[in-house]
Protein backbone atom coordinates (compact mmCIF):
# COMPACT_ATOMS: atom_id res chain seq x y z
CA UNK A 1 0.00 0.00 0.00
CA UNK A 2 1.05 3.42 -0.83
CA UNK A 3 -0.87 6.10 1.08
CA UNK A 4 0.56 8.73 0.95
CA UNK A 5 0.72 8.57 -3.38
CA UNK A 6 0.27 11.39 -5.36
CA UNK A 7 -2.60 11.14 -8.06
CA UNK A 8 -1.64 11.67 -11.92
CA UNK A 9 -3.81 12.76 -14.30
CA UNK A 10 -3.72 10.97 -17.60
CA UNK A 11 -1.67 12.39 -20.42
CA UNK A 12 -3.64 12.28 -24.03
CA UNK A 13 -1.86 9.06 -24.86
CA UNK A 14 -2.27 7.39 -21.76
CA UNK A 15 -6.48 7.80 -22.12
CA UNK A 16 -6.38 6.75 -25.72
CA UNK A 17 -4.22 3.32 -24.50
CA UNK A 18 -6.58 2.64 -21.46
CA UNK A 19 -9.67 2.97 -23.95
CA UNK A 20 -7.60 0.73 -26.40
CA UNK A 21 -6.97 -1.79 -23.93
CA UNK A 22 -10.79 -1.99 -22.11
CA UNK A 23 -11.87 -2.30 -26.40
CA UNK A 24 -9.48 -5.16 -26.83
CA UNK A 25 -7.40 -2.89 -29.79
CA UNK A 26 -4.17 -3.40 -30.35
CA UNK A 27 -1.55 -0.85 -29.09
CA UNK A 28 -0.25 2.47 -31.64
CA UNK A 29 3.80 2.09 -31.42
CA UNK A 30 3.42 5.90 -31.55
CA UNK A 31 2.31 6.09 -28.16
CA UNK A 32 4.73 7.27 -24.94
CA UNK A 33 6.14 4.15 -22.92
CA UNK A 34 3.84 5.66 -20.30
CA UNK A 35 0.75 5.08 -22.04
CA UNK A 36 2.59 1.75 -23.02
CA UNK A 37 2.33 0.69 -19.27
CA UNK A 38 -0.69 1.79 -18.85
CA UNK A 39 -2.13 -0.76 -21.72
CA UNK A 40 -0.41 -3.17 -20.12
CA UNK A 41 -1.35 -2.93 -16.81
CA UNK A 42 -4.91 -2.92 -17.96
CA UNK A 43 -4.34 -6.10 -19.90
CA UNK A 44 -2.91 -7.57 -16.97
CA UNK A 45 -5.32 -6.62 -14.35
CA UNK A 46 -8.00 -8.11 -16.66
CA UNK A 47 -5.63 -11.37 -17.07
CA UNK A 48 -5.68 -11.03 -20.88
CA UNK A 49 -3.19 -11.36 -23.67
CA UNK A 50 -2.08 -8.49 -25.90
CA UNK A 51 -4.43 -8.26 -29.02
CA UNK A 52 -1.94 -8.82 -32.02
CA UNK A 53 -2.08 -6.15 -34.77
CA UNK A 54 -3.81 -6.75 -37.79
CA UNK A 55 -1.93 -7.87 -40.77
CA UNK A 56 -1.13 -5.63 -43.60
CA UNK A 57 -1.80 -7.08 -47.02
CA UNK A 58 0.91 -6.26 -49.50
CA UNK A 59 0.18 -4.90 -53.00
CA UNK A 60 0.92 -7.88 -55.32
CA UNK A 61 3.41 -6.87 -57.94
CA UNK A 62 1.80 -6.84 -61.90
CA UNK A 63 3.07 -9.79 -63.84
CA UNK A 64 5.10 -9.30 -66.66
CA UNK A 65 3.40 -7.91 -69.95
CA UNK A 66 0.65 -7.07 -67.95
CA UNK A 67 -1.02 -3.99 -69.49
CA UNK A 68 -1.20 -0.81 -67.88
CA UNK A 69 -4.38 1.10 -67.72
CA UNK A 70 -5.64 2.88 -70.37
CA UNK A 71 -5.31 7.04 -70.84
CA UNK A 72 -8.56 8.55 -69.91
CA UNK A 73 -10.51 5.66 -68.23
CA UNK A 74 -13.03 6.55 -65.61
CA UNK A 75 -11.63 7.40 -62.54
CA UNK A 76 -12.25 4.66 -59.55
CA UNK A 77 -15.40 5.74 -57.71
CA UNK A 78 -14.75 8.10 -54.05
CA UNK A 79 -14.59 6.19 -50.83
CA UNK A 80 -17.10 7.17 -48.22
CA UNK A 81 -16.86 6.85 -44.36
CA UNK A 82 -19.31 4.49 -42.81
CA UNK A 83 -20.99 7.98 -41.51
CA UNK A 84 -21.65 8.60 -45.08
CA UNK A 85 -23.06 5.38 -46.23
CA UNK A 86 -24.77 4.56 -42.84
CA UNK A 87 -23.15 0.98 -43.05
CA UNK A 88 -21.27 0.15 -39.80
CA UNK A 89 -17.57 0.35 -39.83
CA UNK A 90 -15.60 -2.95 -40.20
CA UNK A 91 -12.84 -3.27 -37.43
CA UNK A 92 -9.84 -5.53 -37.82
CA UNK A 93 -10.26 -9.10 -37.03
CA UNK A 94 -7.95 -10.84 -34.55
CA UNK A 95 -6.86 -14.12 -33.88
CA UNK A 96 -8.75 -15.82 -31.00
CA UNK A 97 -7.58 -15.50 -27.55
CA UNK A 98 -6.84 -18.54 -24.89
CA UNK A 99 -9.43 -19.08 -22.55
CA UNK A 100 -9.52 -16.58 -19.69
CA UNK A 101 -11.36 -16.54 -16.79
CA UNK A 102 -15.26 -15.58 -15.73
CA UNK A 103 -15.71 -13.80 -13.25
CA UNK A 104 -17.64 -16.36 -11.47
CA UNK A 105 -14.79 -18.85 -12.25
CA UNK A 106 -12.35 -16.50 -10.51
CA UNK A 107 -14.29 -16.49 -7.37
CA UNK A 108 -14.80 -20.23 -7.28
CA UNK A 109 -10.93 -20.40 -7.75
CA UNK A 110 -10.35 -17.67 -4.43
CA UNK A 111 -8.77 -14.90 -7.18
CA UNK A 112 -11.92 -12.65 -6.46
CA UNK A 113 -14.17 -12.55 -3.50
CA UNK A 114 -17.44 -11.36 -4.19
CA UNK A 115 -19.21 -8.68 -1.99
CA UNK A 116 -22.13 -7.83 -3.64
CA UNK A 117 -24.83 -8.54 -1.48
CA UNK A 118 -22.84 -5.72 0.66
CA UNK A 119 -22.69 -3.92 -2.10
CA UNK A 120 -26.38 -3.67 -3.31
CA UNK A 121 -27.11 -2.34 0.53
CA UNK A 122 -25.05 0.31 -0.55
CA UNK A 123 -26.56 1.22 -3.74
CA UNK A 124 -24.38 -1.06 -6.01
CA UNK A 125 -26.94 -2.55 -7.95
CA UNK A 126 -24.25 -4.42 -10.16
CA UNK A 127 -22.02 -7.57 -9.34
CA UNK A 128 -18.98 -6.23 -7.52
CA UNK A 129 -15.94 -7.87 -6.48
CA UNK A 130 -12.65 -7.48 -4.23
CA UNK A 131 -9.47 -9.17 -5.76
CA UNK A 132 -7.97 -11.39 -3.63
CA UNK A 133 -4.88 -9.28 -2.60
CA UNK A 134 -6.92 -6.37 -1.82
CA UNK A 135 -9.36 -8.71 0.50
CA UNK A 136 -6.03 -10.29 2.66
CA UNK A 137 -4.06 -6.80 2.45
CA UNK A 138 -6.93 -4.00 2.69
CA UNK A 139 -9.94 -6.09 4.57
CA UNK A 140 -8.34 -8.81 6.62
CA UNK A 141 -5.23 -6.38 7.03
CA UNK A 142 -3.45 -9.94 7.16
CA UNK A 143 -5.42 -11.73 9.44
CA UNK A 144 -4.97 -9.15 12.13
CA UNK A 145 -8.67 -8.07 12.06
CA UNK A 146 -11.57 -10.02 13.92
CA UNK A 147 -13.54 -11.43 10.91
CA UNK A 148 -16.36 -9.77 12.27
CA UNK A 149 -14.91 -6.41 11.41
CA UNK A 150 -15.00 -7.39 7.54
CA UNK A 151 -18.17 -6.44 6.41
CA UNK A 152 -17.81 -2.95 8.03
CA UNK A 153 -14.13 -2.62 6.26
CA UNK A 154 -15.87 -3.33 2.86
CA UNK A 155 -18.50 -1.23 3.60
CA UNK A 156 -15.89 1.41 4.14
CA UNK A 157 -14.03 1.02 0.81
CA UNK A 158 -17.60 0.95 -1.27
CA UNK A 159 -18.82 4.13 0.49
CA UNK A 160 -15.26 5.90 -0.51
CA UNK A 161 -16.02 4.22 -4.13
CA UNK A 162 -19.43 6.18 -4.42
CA UNK A 163 -18.41 9.23 -3.14
CA UNK A 164 -15.32 9.00 -6.03
CA UNK A 165 -17.84 8.22 -8.37
CA UNK A 166 -20.40 11.30 -7.28
CA UNK A 167 -17.83 13.43 -7.92
CA UNK A 168 -16.68 12.81 -11.33
CA UNK A 169 -17.45 14.55 -13.93
CA UNK A 170 -16.89 11.60 -16.71
CA UNK A 171 -17.92 8.04 -16.47
CA UNK A 172 -14.53 6.02 -17.09
CA UNK A 173 -14.25 2.01 -16.85
CA UNK A 174 -10.92 2.90 -14.11
CA UNK A 175 -11.38 4.75 -11.25
CA UNK A 176 -8.86 5.63 -8.63
CA UNK A 177 -10.21 6.71 -5.26
CA UNK A 178 -8.87 6.63 -1.42
CA UNK A 179 -9.99 4.69 1.40
CA UNK A 180 -9.74 5.26 4.89
CA UNK A 181 -9.22 2.31 6.50
CA UNK A 182 -6.89 1.51 9.83
CA UNK A 183 -3.83 -1.89 10.16
CA UNK A 184 -3.74 -2.97 13.69
CA UNK A 185 -1.49 -2.42 15.69
CA UNK A 186 -1.94 1.34 14.66
CA UNK A 187 -5.30 2.51 15.37
CA UNK A 188 -5.06 5.44 12.81
CA UNK A 189 -6.95 5.16 9.20
CA UNK A 190 -4.73 5.69 6.53
CA UNK A 191 -5.49 6.91 3.62
CA UNK A 192 -5.15 3.83 0.57
CA UNK A 193 -5.04 4.60 -3.13
CA UNK A 194 -7.50 1.78 -5.06
CA UNK A 195 -8.78 1.25 -8.08
CA UNK A 196 -12.75 0.25 -9.35
CA UNK A 197 -12.65 -1.76 -12.77
CA UNK A 198 -15.87 -1.97 -14.80
CA UNK A 199 -15.97 -4.74 -17.15
CA UNK A 200 -18.67 -6.88 -18.71
CA UNK A 201 -19.49 -10.14 -18.08
CA UNK A 202 -21.66 -12.48 -19.42
CA UNK A 203 -24.50 -12.68 -17.13
CA UNK A 204 -24.80 -9.24 -16.14
CA UNK A 205 -23.58 -5.70 -18.48
CA UNK A 206 -21.28 -4.45 -15.87
CA UNK A 207 -19.61 -5.88 -12.97
CA UNK A 208 -16.61 -4.20 -11.22
CA UNK A 209 -13.54 -5.30 -9.96
CA UNK A 210 -12.08 -3.61 -6.85
CA UNK A 211 -7.68 -4.04 -6.59
CA UNK A 212 -4.66 -2.85 -5.84
CA UNK A 213 -2.66 -0.49 -7.52
CA UNK A 214 -0.09 -2.94 -8.08
CA UNK A 215 -2.45 -5.07 -9.59
CA UNK A 216 -3.42 -2.61 -12.48
CA UNK A 217 0.02 -1.38 -13.15
CA UNK A 218 3.50 -2.65 -12.83
CA UNK A 219 4.85 0.59 -13.11
CA UNK A 220 1.90 2.21 -10.74
CA UNK A 221 0.98 4.76 -12.71
CA UNK A 222 -2.12 5.87 -11.00
CA UNK A 223 -5.33 6.86 -13.38
CA UNK A 224 -7.68 9.70 -12.47
CA UNK A 225 -10.57 10.11 -13.81
CA UNK A 226 -13.20 13.05 -15.05
CA UNK A 227 -10.58 15.64 -14.91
Amino acid sequence: MQPDQTPHILTYDERRAANAAFAGHPFDPSWSKAARAVYEGILNARGLPEPAAPQTEQPEHPEAGASEPETGASPAPPAFSSEQTGQAPEFPVTSPQPHTLSREEAIQAGALIDVTPIAHKMGLRLPVSFSRPLWEIGITATHNVPEEEYERRVRDVLMAFRLKLAAARVASPLIEFPALLAFPPDPIPQACVLFAVAHQETNAPTALTILLPGEVSSTSIPFSVGE
